[in-house]
């Protein structure tokens, strides 16, 4: 897991930049104004986030609730939270801890000792969670060995009980598939998967207590006496005795439920198991599941008392109580489980290996799902089909394995149904001993018929009435016995309920069946009615006219073409979910609509509206009756408006631009899908206005003006548009731009905003990157004097009029004489260490300025008292002592420090330089090496220096300060003149002389390759005063009559792009001499490259000088060379792409045919040639073909265009009346203009035909 973000939590925006400068540089910063947005990004980055920076007070949420939420969702545990607060009473720091703060910091605080306690209390988490791990590792270790140990204690109880086998194995495995069936199936009993490997573990204590049992008693071939049985009893408790000593075990929980399934794995959900007699749920759920492993297993294994029984008739003996009575839940889960049961029945019998089982599946094995549905929806199922037959008798029936299950016995008439080893032998006993003997053969004869009808057929319900013995008055009573398919969404299934339901009055014989009335009687309506069988195929009973006119087949074709299955009609693809959704709305008993397509007789097809309704006739079957209506044109409509919606998707999909749209009324935004790739989270769309302010994903500072759009739409602005910083799914904030549109109802009330999000990461850093050199000196890093100045003017505007500030100006002593002694780039090196000195001792909030050579200048924010002043001063002047004391052994490097106080010394800029430079001055006249705090009394009569000139005190290094800043403006005039051009070649031009002049150089120009890179020719060029022009004499030159041997000019640039020279004398002769003619002292030039092949360049040449370039000069012109060269092979492509253009006119027009260009779908012309023309003068583009050219209406009824998309080319003999011509018409799909179109190349034949 990588943590590598901050998230950093103030109100106050001044604080959360000192963190973010401090932090940026190692981490990724998110930020929060507020509790609430703070709980927002801790849930969305909790796996990045390294650490939380939390301030105490803040408005919607403090603190300290942010500290409790995150106790209760328990990110406390992984989030180190460092509270930085200026609440410094002891209360609060007590409460701060008391919540799991790791370390509290007061404000104002040293930036450096921040850092480093932030990065201690990272630090610590990760060793912890480090430990943690090491500490798990070691509690699975003792786990084993604990298990291990466990089950050599079960194999003594196995060694002395010959027939209980694996029988320990076994339970183990039995007890975690049922456990895990009963976690997904009901989650009421808060199992979890560490709760269930302990429990199965610990199930192989439930028989320890036979240890105390007797060999005679425990190895009894035959039933054991109600003494013995006693005896036998008792081992749940012995075992619980044995457990009891264990108790110096360090695993408390195991031994706990160890415990419990000893004592209670033989309770019954009834009260009538032992020792205890506990009931219902009071008997532990771990107990009731190792009952049930423990009763499969004795059943189905070898005992000396009896042989094993098949898994089927353990399952029916099990369900239907003959083990006693067990929880409904649990034989839900038990019946759910039976695959899994019996294959680790037959894998785990007895005789086979332990050790060699083990090896081949070493985990225990998990809990699967064995139907369609898991055993929740199964159960709902299953109970809302008995809910149409309340207080009745129900068995269930599984007619693939034979297993049955009576779920609930209405009348003890009923008790021979318990009696058999699967379902038929309990049906045959009930039906010999209970049914009357004249329906006997009724309830014999039909039972094959009717399951066959199920399984088969898929029928859903089937009914059988009869008489049932009265076992207490001797009569026999009507009941009705009701079959039901349980999962009637698979009519493959083969588990069913039979119920069976009291009738008050016996049945009266049902009349003539009347499924079909009524359907005589409208055989005339436009609309289908329709009576189907609720079986698979829908079997058609009766239909009226309407629905043989609406399908096309008559009735004998119903029944040959059909079998007179109304499913066939149905289109394939639409089968599937009819029946799914029928089924569906069954269970509910409501009619039901249902859309879907059929296919007609003679291959049409037809969307049909289906309302249907389940009624079931007096014989106990149920039909559906349907009326269909034909809605092919509302599909055909709605279809039309789903593809407009879809083109319209796939633009949006094909741009990395997000959609969105604000309606004003309920305050919902929706965005279109973009935004989920964009930034990896879905966003909130509800309440934006109120949620905005306290949560949300905006960077805290763009957040009042975001609000201020909404809000300047909401009252009617038609168009806003604003530049924000969202945050994506790793952390990181991305510069966005946002457009939106206000839309009106018709009394221009405004309803909706529609709008784009675009992405303007790149280029907004592109512009922060160079925005940042023109406010930085390039050798130190630190603010230029200009931006400096700018800063500061800023921060005393913004002042309180209490707040202290000071301005100090740091001036090297002797700096001329190590730049003399040790050279400039060890002079470059001093400034440079200096600099990283000075930002390491000040705060991040001061603004620290280099403002000539040597000389720098520092504003501190805000201070305690002078002594707070004193100290820091004097701490600059020992720093210096110490920079590059090794590499300076004969020199002492010592400055001098000038400090002016704000609101005492003054309350402006130009006020406190002046306070500070007098300042200085005194100290260098006290003999340099010191600091000096204006003192009016003292240095009122001193010299006075403007904060604009030159620094007197003290030898200073030129700063390139100026050139940055001329640097940054051109390329400010650059992006406008781009921008605002009408003729391109002007505009390049005009560059060209604007970079000339600002950099005062001879000669500015564009070279460009011809003839694949072997030649090249001069296209621009701008000469200063005085210079030569060059551009006639560098017209088609040869690259190889200037390079030696096998290389190319385009390798003199480096990796960058660039080719600079100070001094052509230093030059190859070949490329001397060149350069020389031209009168080129020094150039430098930039490559023109296109899709990363060399095609030209940018030069800059210095016909005076010798020309040493600075690192900033060379990067703007890289940049302005960048852009002149995108911009000329943008102008250049488009010259191409209108020269082709005209060529293709040229050879279209002088072909020996008559060709044009037409819209596939509406036949307007796109384009004519000249030949075209020519014969049909009065044509013109936008015309129909067919009026242009035949003079007709509408299209013509042969004609080469129809189906083009399917066939690509066509071509056919076209007469035409009107011009009173024959042509053979050849017919292209082309694409023309980004768009569909069919070309058309019609070639005369008149006089062949004639």
């Amino acid at each position: 897991m990588n943590r590598n973000t901050l998230l950093v939590v103030d109100d106050v925006e001044v604080n959360r930049a000192i963190l973010r400068a401090l932090f940026e540089n190692n981490y990724n910063i998110l930020e929060a104004e507020n509790g609430e947005q703070a709980l927002l990004l801790l849930n969305q980055y909790k796996d990045s986030i390294a650490a939380l920076l939390l301030d105490i007070i803040m408005p919607v949420k403090n603190g300290y609730e942010v500290m409790s939420d995150m106790n209760r969702t328990r990110l406390l545990k992984n989030i180190p939270v460092i509270i930085i607060t200026s609440e410094d009473t002891i209360e609060s720091e007590v409460r701060a801890f008391d919540l799991g703060a790791s370390d509290i910091v007061m404000k104002p605080f040293e930036p450096h000792v921040v850092k480093r306690r932030v990065q201690n209390a990272i630090e610590l988490n990760l060793h912890r969670e480090h430990l943690e791990e090491l500490v798990e590792l070691q509690s699975v270790k003792l786990r084993e060995s604990r298990d291990v140990l466990m089950d050599a204690l079960s194999s003594v109880v196995e060694h002395r009980s010959v027939e209980s086998g694996q029988h320990i194995l076994r339970i183990r495995m039995f007890t975690k598939i049922l456990l895990e069936n009963i976690m997904h199936s009901y989650p009421e009993y808060d199992l979890s998967e560490r709760t269930i490997n302990i429990i199965a573990s610990a199930s192989a204590l439930h028989d320890i207590g036979k240890i105390s049992i007797p060999d005679a008693i425990l190895n009894k071939p035959g039933p054991l006496t109600a003494e013995e049985f006693s005896i036998m009893k008792t081992h749940s408790e012995k075992g619980c005795e044995i457990l009891s000593g264990l108790d110096r075990m360090d695993d408390k929980e195991y031994l706990r439920y160890a415990y419990r399934i000893c004592r209670y794995h033989h309770e019954r959900w009834d009260g009538k198991g032992y020792p205890d007699g506990l009931k219902g749920d009071s008997i532990p759920i771990c107990a009731q599941a190792v009952g049930i492993a423990d009763a499969y297993d004795a059943l189905t294994t070898d005992r000396v008392y009896k042989k094993a029984f098949s898994p089927a008739k353990a399952y029916t003996m099990i369900l239907n109580g003959e083990c006693g009575v067990f929880s409904p839940k649990l034989l839900e889960c038990f019946k759910s489980s039976r695959e899994e049961f019996v294959r680790l029945t037959h894998s785990y019998a007895d005789g086979h290996s332990p050790k060699a089982d083990l090896r081949k599946a070493p985990a225990l094995p998990q809990f699967r799902q064995t139907e369609e549905q898991d055993t929740q929806q199964y159960g709902q199922m299953k109970y809302a089909a008995m809910l149409r037959c309340a207080d009745s008798t129900v068995m269930e029936v599984d007619l693939s394995t034979g297993i049955y299950h009576l779920v609930y016995i209405a009348s003890e008439d009923f008790e021979p149904l318990r009696s058999g080893g699967n379902y038929k032998e309990a049906l045959k006993n009930f039906t010999e001993k209970s049914v009357h003997t004249g329906d006997q053969g009724i309830v014999a004869g039909s039972s094959d018929n009717y399951i066959h009808d199920f399984v088969e057929n898929g029928l859903l319900k089937h009914t059988l009435k009869y008489r049932v013995l009265h076992r207490a008055t001797g009569d026999y009573l009507w009941y009705e016995a009701v079959t039901l398919r349980i999962n009637i969404q698979a009519p493959h299934s083969h588990r069913i309920l039979i119920v069976w339901k009291r009738l008050e009055s016996p049945p009266i014989q049902a009349a003539q069946s009347e499924r079909s009335s009524g359907i005589t009687e409208i055989q005339n309506l436009m609309v289908g009615i329709l009576q189907c069988v609720n079986d698979r195929w829908f079997t058609i009973l009766d239909a009226n006219q309407g629905f043989f006119n609406l399908s096309g087949y008559s009735r004998t074709d119903l029944n040959d073409e059909l079998q007179g299955h109304y499913l066939n009609i149905i289109h394939p693809d639409d089968r599937a979910e009819v029946i799914a959704r029928f089924h569906e709305k069954l269970l509910l008993g409501i009619p039901i609509e249902l859309e879907y397509r059929i296919l007609a007789r003679d291959g049409r097809i037809i969307w049909i509206l289906d309302k249907c309704q389940l009624s079931v006739s007096g014989d106990g079957k149920e039909y559906i009756n349907c009326v269909l209506t034909d809605m092919t044109q509302v599909k055909q409509a709605q279809e039309d408006l789903r593809l407009t919606m879809e083109r319209h998707q796939i633009i949006l999909d094909q741009t990395n631009d997000i959609i969105f749209e604000w309606d004003i009324g309920s305050d919902m935004i929706s965005y279109s899908s973009n935004w989920e790739k964009k930034f990896g989270y879905k966003p909130d769309s509800e309440g934006s206005l109120s949620r905005i302010p306290n949560a949300s994903h905006l960077f805290p500072e763009d957040v009042p003006s975001f609000l201020a759009l909404m809000e300047s739409i909401r009252n009617g602005v038609p168009y806003r548009e604003l530049e924000i910083r969202i945050a994506n799914s790793a952390g990181h904030y991305v510069w966005c731009r946002v457009r939106a549109t206000t839309q009106f109802d018709r009394n221009r009330n405004p309803i909706k905003a529609v709008g784009v999000i675009l992405d303007i990461d790149a280029e907004k850093r592109k512009t922060q990157e160079l925005t940042a050199k023109a406010e930085r000196d390039a050798l130190t890093g630190l603010y230029n004097k200009s931006t400096g100045r700018h800063k500061i003017q800023k921060l005393l505007e913004e002042r309180g009029g209490s707040e202290q500030a000071s301005m100090m100006i740091i001036d090297l002593d002797n700096f001329k004489q190590i730049n003399d002694s040790y050279g400039h780039m060890f002079g470059d090196a001093v400034l440079t260490e200096i600099s990283s000195q000075l930002q390491r001792l000040f705060r991040t909030g001061d603004v620290i300025v280099r403002i000539g050579g040597d000389e720098f200048l520092v504003y501190m924010c805000s201070f305690a008292d002078d002594q707070v002043l004193h100290a820091r001063a004097q701490r600059v002047v020992d720093a210096f002592h110490n920079v590059l004391k090794d590499e300076l052994q004969d020199y002492h490097l010592s400055c001098s420090i000038g400090i002016s106080c704000c609101p005492d010394d003054g309350s402006d800029y130009q006020t406190l330089f002046q306070a500070c430079d007098q300042a200085l001055y005194h100290a260098k006249q006290q003999g340099k090496d010191q600091y000096a705090l204006y003192d009016r009394t003292v240095m009122s009569g001193g010299f006075i220096r403007n904060s604009d000139q030159l620094p007197a005190a003290g030898t200073r290094i030129e700063s390139d300060d100026s050139l940055n800043l001329v640097t940054y403006s051109i390329i400010q005039q650059a992006f406008q003149v781009l921008y605002e051009a009408r003729n391109q070649e002007a505009a390049i031009n005009s560059i060209l002389e604007m970079v000339g002049q600002k950099c005062n150089v001879s000669r500015v120009y564009i070279i460009e390759d011809t003839n694949y890179g072997t030649f090249c020719n001069n296209t621009f060029e701008w000469c200063n005063k005085g210079i030569k022009s060059e551009i006639a004499n560098l017209q088609n030159v040869d690259y190889s009559k200037f390079m030696d041997g096998n290389c190319r000019y385009c390798d003199l640039f480096n990796e960058n792009g660039v080719f600079f020279c100070p001094d052509v004398a230093t030059l190859p002769p070949k490329l001397y001499n060149m350069f020389h003619k031209q009168g080129i002292h020094s150039l430098l030039q930039c490559a023109i490259r296109n899709d990363g092949r060399f095609t030209g360049y940018v030069g800059f040449d210095d016909c005076k000088d010798k020309r040493i370039w600075t690192q900033a000069q060379i990067d703007a012109l890289i940049f302005i060379s960048e852009l002149l060269s995108t911009f000329l092979l943008k102008m250049r492509a488009q010259n191409r792409a209108v020269a082709m253009a005209e060529n293709l006119q040229m050879v279209l027009d002088n072909q020996n045919s008559w060709i044009y260009v037409i819209d596939p779908d509406t036949y307007a012309l796109k384009y004519i040639n000249a030949k075209t023309y020519a014969i049909a003068p009065s044509a013109r583009l936008g015309m129909p073909c067919y009026k242009a050219f035949f003079d007709r209406n509408t299209p013509c009824r042969i004609c080469p265009v129809r189906d083009i998309r399917i066939n690509i080319n066509q071509t056919m003999e076209v007469y035409n009346p009107v011009l009173k011509v024959w042509s053979m018409a050849d017919a292209s799909y082309i694409r023309w203009e980004s768009q569909d179109a069919c070309l058309l190349s019609c070639h005369d034949i008149t006089p062949y035909k004639e």
